[in-house]
């Protein structure tokens, strides 16, 4: 016997030769696929921490980063408002230009109403102004 037996000495004698032979090649034969797995767990890290890895935890630029990892959670806890402005904040607008100064004015009167989809008669007292 070359090699240390997988099984106890009086099993081991009792086997025909060519049973010793084939346990030897399986033995042989699991011992490299457990240095190939042994390897591939290794490679499987090293390529786990790599995928890892982004501008912030390497050398590497900002530009490598994959999409999905541009996404940056704010630390502040949500308000519960939403963005924009908030009501009873003042609008910020420009003034309108006094009707006096202006070069040309163009009425534009509905004959609808967006809403209830009714005709509309008559004039608006006060009217909306839009500038361009």
């Amino acid at each position: 016997m070359d090699t240390k037996s997988p099984l106890p000495p009086e099993v081991w004698e009792r086997l025909p030769v060519e049973a010793q032979e084939y346990i030897r090649a399986l033995d042989a034969r699991v011992a490299v696929l457990e240095s190939m797995v042994q390897r591939l767990h290794a490679t499987v890290q090293h390529l786990t921490e790599q995928l890892q890895q982004d501008s912030r935890t390497s050398s590497r630029p900002p530009s490598s980063d994959l999409p999905q990892a541009t996404g940056k959670r704010s630390r502040r806890e949500p308000s519960g408002r939403r963005p924009g402005g908030q009501p009873g904040h003042e609008g910020q607008a420009r003034a309108l230009v006094p009707v006096e100064a202006v070069d040309v004015v163009i009425p534009v009167k509905p004959t609808w109403c967006p809403r209830c989809q009714h005709p509309l008669w008559g004039d608006d007292p006060q009217p909306h102004r839009h500038e361009v």
